[in-house]
């Protein structure tokens, strides 16, 4: 994000963003020393340059419109791009390319972390920024400028990024070789009153379930019990001490299902696969520079 100095779209425009991040008059003004008075005048200016409605204001709360959260996306975008300029510019990182990225946690703990330590190795004069989150801080991250490019599993809305697929993933159910269903099963509706471990809400890898669930008019409420833990090496954990079944990419437990400890739930009715996807900014002038980066991570790496 841009830094106080920083400045080079219009003032109104930095009014705009600031908003966007408080959803608050009285903050917006307070973080920007302003008066509200003058934070809606330039609200208002905006409205009218780009002949849209921005927020929906109640007196309860503000809402970004599609309009606004379309402006916000560029605008956003176009500050984040202007800092990376200016660093170039003043030869701030002529020694050192600068590379931030985000990676959700089943796909940086089990599916690209071999890949990329090796892309690393080979990248010797890049300084390497690397977050590890679920999808939904991910894609914020993103929108906020703290990364530049993510490689994620969960739902997007494609509109506001560029993407391309980086690999599809089999999405399974999983238990204990030793587990004992409670019923003979055949279906998703048969798995009900077995306990259920799941990742914790904002999880890419928990939306494709819920998803799932919901094409059968079920939800998490019908399983007996849940257990919710954010991280992913716990729920393996919990996996082989026969804690409940759970629903992950294949990734997260090919060692597990190779050595026989785990066994793949065989539905009828549930067989999901689901891409991985590179994702940056469509605003961003540099998404160039960030597919050569992502291509070039896929090509050393493609036997790997």
């Amino acid at each position: 994000m841009m830094k106080k100095g920083d400045k080079m779209l219009d003032y109104r425009t930095n009014t705009f963003i600031t908003l966007c991040q408080c959803m608050n008059f009285t903050k917006a003004a307070q973080k920007l020393n302003l008066t509200q008075p003058a934070v809606s005048g330039h609200i208002k200016y905006l409205e009218n340059f780009y002949q849209a409605k921005l927020f929906i204001r109640d007196k309860k709360s503000l809402v970004l419109t599609d309009q606004g959260k379309i402006l916000y996306m560029a605008l956003n975008s176009m500050a984040n791009d202007q800092v990376k300029v200016k660093n170039i510019i003043s030869k701030n990182t002529v020694k050192n390319k600068k590379i931030s990225l985000g990676l959700t946690r089943t796909i940086a703990e089990f599916t690209v972390l071999d890949r990329l330590i090796e892309f690393i190795s080979k990248e010797k004069n890049s300084d390497f920024y690397i977050h590890y989150k679920n999808t939904k801080d991910i894609l914020e991250d993103l929108e906020k400028g703290k990364i530049d490019f993510a490689i994620i599993e969960g739902f997007l809305k494609s509109q506001n990024y560029y993407v391309k697929k980086f690999k599809s993933e089999k999405y399974i159910c999983i238990a204990n070789k030793n587990h004992k269903f409670r019923n003979k099963i055949n279906n998703l509706s048969d798995l009900l009153s077995e306990r259920l471990i799941i990742r914790e809400e904002g999880s890419g890898t928990l939306a494709i379930l819920k998803n799932m669930l919901a094409i059968q008019n079920l939800s998490l409420k019908d399983f007996k019990n849940i257990i919710q833990v954010n991280n992913m090496h716990a729920i393996v954990e919990l996996l082989e001490k026969d804690c409940g079944i759970s629903f992950l990419f294949e990734s997260a437990v090919k060692k597990h299902l190779e050595n026989k400890e785990f066994i793949s739930v065989n539905l009828k009715d549930f067989k999901v696969s689901h891409d991985f996807s590179f994702v940056c900014n469509k605003n961003s002038i540099f998404i160039d520079d960030y597919l050569e980066l992502f291509n070039s991570f896929v090509e050393k790496n493609k036997n790997t």
